[in-house]
């Protein structure tokens, strides 16, 4: 069996978007979001949720990705979306779940059990409350133990925990990073990511419409996004950690990887998701 993607959502949200006079219901949530990309590039990528409900569930469906269910007890927040125009939107959330110290132990159970060695692990999104301290970095030291590869795109405790562990990818937004590293700016951040990491992580900060600062051991790189006409941003940043994830498993250079990270981040951005879809593969991105 080939090696899988686990996308973990610790804190998935059952999303209704308003825009255009229509409402759209969708299972939302970063790790749900990166697998369903993956599909769509054919990886064998897996969605890893807490029990979230029957409507999250049912709007899941639709994505057509498999989906494996932690026996945890924990429904998802719900979001509303208003997008009044291009490149304008206002979201609001509900309290996030609290988690038992059970349940903590629970997805740790099911992550040590079913991930083999040579498969990934993406955790990707914010966390429920409860965490307890140093939860995540005994996760990640573990499963690095037992051969699995980890890509965290988060922030706070759980970035930062990530990076102590030295997990293969730690990734974030730079309002995320500045908020994690309590840093200015996208340079000190990544300064201060590859030192609380001891320089074991790849790092990617994020830049919205400037691209994305990359570094990876030695290189160091910055990769302006192309100009385009902003529809929708949201979950952008997930097609960039699922492009990542595409480059590094075709044994793509660093160069080649980031580039099609921001290439297809900002196609999504414009909302031409259906170039996205059938991806291209050369390695010129336009």
């Amino acid at each position: 069996m080939p090696a899988r993607v686990w996308c973990l959502t610790p804190n998935p949200v059952l999303e209704t978007k308003f825009f255009c006079g229509r409402t759209v219901v969708s299972a939302g949530g970063k790790g749900q979001n990166v697998a369903r990309q993956l599909r769509q590039w054919k990886v064998p990528a897996v969605s890893v949720i807490a029990k979230a409900g029957a409507d999250w569930l049912r709007a899941a469906r639709k994505d057509r990705v498999p989906l494996r269910e932690i026996p945890i007890d924990s429904t998802a927040r719900n979001g509303w979306a208003l997008v009044e125009r291009a490149g304008e939107r206002l979201d609001f959330f509900t309290q996030d779940p609290m988690w038992k110290k059970q349940d903590w132990s629970r997805c740790r159970t099911f992550l040590r059990r079913n991930i083999r060695p040579g498969d990934w692990l993406v955790v990707a999104g914010s966390a429920p409350q409860g965490e307890l301290p140093g939860w995540w970095k005994s996760l990640f030291l573990g499963m690095k133990r037992k051969g699995v590869r980890i890509l965290v795109d988060a922030k706070g405790r759980l970035l930062w925990e990530a990076l102590q562990a030295g997990v293969n990818w730690a990734k974030a937004n730079l309002v995320e990073a500045e908020e994690t590293t309590r840093k200015r700016g996208p340079g000190k951040c990544l300064r201060a990511m590859q030192s609380l990491a001891r320089g074991r992580c790849g790092l990617l900060i994020t830049l919205g419409s400037l691209g994305l600062v990359v570094r990876a051991g030695k290189t160091k790189l910055a990769v302006p996004a192309p100009k385009i006409r902003c529809q929708d941003a949201t979950g952008s940043g997930d097609v960039v950690t699922s492009a990542m994830i595409y480059g590094i498993l075709s044994g793509w250079e660093i160069e080649k990887v980031t580039g099609f990270a921001v290439w297809a981040g900002s196609e999504n951005a414009a909302r031409r998701n259906e170039v996205v879809a059938r991806l291209k593969g050369r390695g010129v991105f336009a």
